[in-house]
């Protein structure tokens, strides 16, 4: 009860005192007055302003909107030769077969300790092609395991993007 009785005591002592050094504060209520006063100047800014938005609106409406004299000007026989060449700009090659994406040519090494989320294994690509410019792939081994690895044909491929993930990240990785 004293504890309660004091704290109450010490928090009004407190108050007051704070009163006394900064003075009671004075508050002032938003009159109707004030807010219609700034409506109104704010009003006449916008009104101010408007024929300077009007006559850059007529400039851009004239530069936009071709006349219809612009249009007929300009002949279907004077456009043919332009799209002719479009065309052959842009002539698409026949499309060939797409590849599979499983190249039974391409191993798998994986070059580093098994990571236990999937969340981390891709944070590490993620920072490893930042550095390295190679593509990775996260491969699920177990749950709660997964394995990073690159893509190689042969072994000097291999050794040369072992060598070339140690020079970038200063890790050491075995070459075997």
């Amino acid at each position: 009860m004293f504890r309660i009785l004091g704290f109450i005591l010490g928090s009004a002592v407190s108050i007051a005192a704070i009163f006394m050094v900064l003075g009671v504060p004075e508050i002032r209520l938003p009159s109707a007055e004030a807010d219609q006063a700034r409506f109104d100047a704010a009003l006449q800014k916008i009104r101010e302003k408007q024929p300077a938005v009007e006559e850059v609106v007529d400039t851009v409406e004239e530069v936009a909107v071709p006349t219809e004299a612009a249009i007929e000007s300009v002949s279907d026989e004077a456009l043919m030769p332009m799209t002719a060449d479009l065309v052959d700009e842009m002539a698409i090659e026949p499309m060939t077969e797409p590849q599979d994406i499983y190249n039974p040519e391409q191993y798998w090494h994986e070059f580093w300790n098994p990571f236990r989320s999937e969340i981390a294994a891709r944070g590490f690509v993620s920072q490893l092609e930042k550095v390295t410019g190679l593509d990775y792939r996260v491969m699920k081994v177990e749950a709660g395991v997964y394995q990073v690895g690159f893509a190689y044909s042969d072994d000097d491929e291999r050794r040369f993007k072992i060598s070339q993930i140690s020079a970038a990240t200063g890790l050491d990785l075995p070459q075997t």
